[in-house]
């Protein structure tokens, strides 16, 4: 009597990074590559033009970037074209019959892991648009009982955490959800708004859809756990984040504004009248918020070679005009000769 051996799914996670400097386009992603069919099951990326995307290293574990990616989305921390493009070329690279997916796992099986970036760094150039694109890439070895494993970790993690959360709502905070016009297990944190006296708008202006920035301020477990969440602390120092205006409401001179935060998640906060809230502004807010330095953004200049070119044609042009003018000039001179000449020939003696 023979039994059937039947061997568990195998796969080769290739984890990335990617940066392109002359475009300020950064990236990293995650490769679930099927060691049987060598085709790909999952692919998940994220990119940035901010460069402190790329300084998480591809040594940490599949599942810590997996959740990297998946939190930063989450929060938004994102270049969503450049994303989707390098996401679309991915995928490209991957297809089966036109890609390059099997010379891959080849490399990775053989351990010339420099012929993998050679090929990502081959169709990166062209969602980045840097043809000096560089990419780093690590390999693990995993089956599909840890993948699983890990996801019904994920799992109840997620639903213990949200079962702490809401199973403390008291009946009060129930009724006040709806009085607020929210899920009636959302949770509302107090926050402080960020003030702006010089440039900011008063806070009796404020509109629903208003992007503006506020700091956690709840003093609880509660609010220590979304500060965490949301990367909101460095040095003991709470950082702001970027909020939307829901509501905004008044009893005499004290103004209460109602932001949402994230799914489910809001911010309440009351303050007087004549304060003045700063407006969040993605393009110079989004590095504070991150505590990152960034280098100034570069005005697009046409390449030198680019400006010799033009240089050259507007000269031609030039001489070309110029020339035009002059055989118009001559034929002009010619004409007029040549109508003296037969007034002098027909003139009466």
């Amino acid at each position: 009597m023979t039994g059937e051996f039947k061997t568990e799914t195998t796969y080769v996670i290739i984890k990335g990074r990617f940066k392109a400097i002359g475009t300020s386009s950064y990236g990293i992603f995650i490769i679930f590559v099927d060691n049987n069919t060598k085709n790909v099951d999952k692919i998940d990326i994220i990119s940035s033009h901010f460069s402190t995307i790329y300084e998480n290293p591809v040594s940490m574990p599949w599942s810590e970037l997996e959740d990297l990616i998946t939190k930063m989305k989450w929060k938004g921390e994102f270049a969503t074209s450049l994303t989707n493009d390098v996401q679309s070329t991915l995928e490209d690279i991957f297809q089966p019959g036109t890609g390059r997916g099997i010379d891959i796992w080849t490399s990775v099986k053989k351990g010339q892991l420099n012929k993998v970036c050679n090929i990502f760094e081959e169709y990166l150039s062209r969602p980045t648009g840097d043809k000096n694109v560089k990419v780093e890439v690590a390999i693990e070895t995993v089956t599909r009982s840890e993948i699983d494993e890990v996801k019904r970790a994920r799992e109840q993690k997620g639903e213990l955490e949200s079962a702490n959360l809401t199973s403390n709502l008291t009946p009060t905070e129930v009724q006040k959800n709806q009085e607020l016009g929210i899920e009636e297990s959302a949770i509302v944190l107090d926050v402080s708004l960020v003030l702006s006296p010089i440039s900011g708008i008063p806070i009796y202006d404020l509109k629903e859809g208003t992007k503006i920035l506020v700091k956690i301020s709840e003093q609880s477990s509660r609010g220590q756990y979304f500060i965490d969440l949301f990367n909101a602390s460095v040095n003991n120092e709470i950082l702001p984040i970027p909020a939307t205006v829901v509501k905004v409401t008044h009893d005499g001179k004290i103004y209460t504004v109602l932001v949402n935060i994230g799914p489910g998640i809001y911010g309440k906060s009351m303050d007087e009248d004549t304060v003045k809230v700063k407006l969040y502004d993605p393009t110079t807010d989004k590095k504070k918020i991150a505590n990152v330095k960034e280098p100034p953004p570069q005005k697009e200049q046409m390449p030198t070679s680019q400006t010799n070119i033009t240089t050259q044609e507007q000269k031609k042009d030039e001489g070309m005009f110029i020339s035009k003018n002059l055989i118009f000039i001559i034929i002009g001179v010619v004409v007029f000769i040549l109508l003296i000449i037969l007034l002098y020939l027909f003139m009466p003696l």
